[in-house]
């Protein structure tokens, strides 16, 4: 058999076996092999203090190769409804035509996709000066987030995102970044004031709040 004709059926049969692995590759990652990656990032916290209008953007970002659910995602205010001290839900809409959460939950974040979440709700700014955590020197806002995986489980991420600066006077001055990272949306985190200490770096949420006046 002439040279150039064995080369070419060698170059055959090597391409045949790598077509195979790769489609086997693919087979197994699509139906065998599971990966579960919800990562929750804060990027705006805004806080129009005099007009009590507290408005966050939450992304999530599924790195995983199967669906996940977002069940429920609030802002929520840390505060006492008894004698613990606990995440308490802003559910107060901050206009009749402006849903606390958008998009509407539940919903679903494809595999590789990224979701934004928007959430406005109506803080009086007596009631979060009345939070106040006296060793911190602020109230804190926080996010609330249930999420499923395609296993089924269930979970509940609740973390501060800012700090409301309350002055001497016992008003609001202005608002610091609580957080300065991603979590992860498949674990169960109850985490209190004051939130990470890490230092500003790319994962830092813009966060305003003006003077009450």
């Amino acid at each position: 058999m002439p040279f150039v004709w064995r080369v070419k059926m060698d170059f055959a049969a090597v391409m045949a076996v790598l077509a195979l692995s790769l489609s086997a590759l693919s087979f197994y990652r699509s139906y065998i092999y599971t990966k579960h990656q919800l990562d929750v990032t804060v990027t705006e916290v805004s806080y129009v203090t005099n007009e009590g209008s507290l408005y966050m953007t939450v992304a999530f970002t599924n790195a995983g190769n199967r669906d996940a659910a977002l069940l429920r995602v609030e802002p929520a205010l840390w505060g006492r409804r008894e004698k613990t001290p606990e995440w308490i839900p802003l559910v107060v809409k901050v206009h009749p035509d402006i849903p606390v959460t958008a998009p509407n939950m539940p919903s679903v974040v494809k595999a590789g996709g990224v979701e934004l979440v928007r959430l406005s709700a109506a803080l009086d700014p007596r009631r979060a000066e009345e939070a106040l955590v006296a060793s911190q020197g602020g109230a804190f806002v926080g996010i609330r987030v249930a999420t499923m995986n395609s296993d089924g489980n269930l979970y509940l991420l609740q973390h501060p995102v800012a700090r409301l600066v309350i002055d001497r006077q016992g008003r609001i001055h202005g608002a610091e970044p609580a957080i300065h990272r991603s979590l992860s949306g498949f674990v169960d985190l109850a985490g209190a004031p004051p939130g990470d200490q890490l230092q500003s770096n790319k994962k830092t949420p813009f966060v305003w709040a003006d003077e009450h006046s």
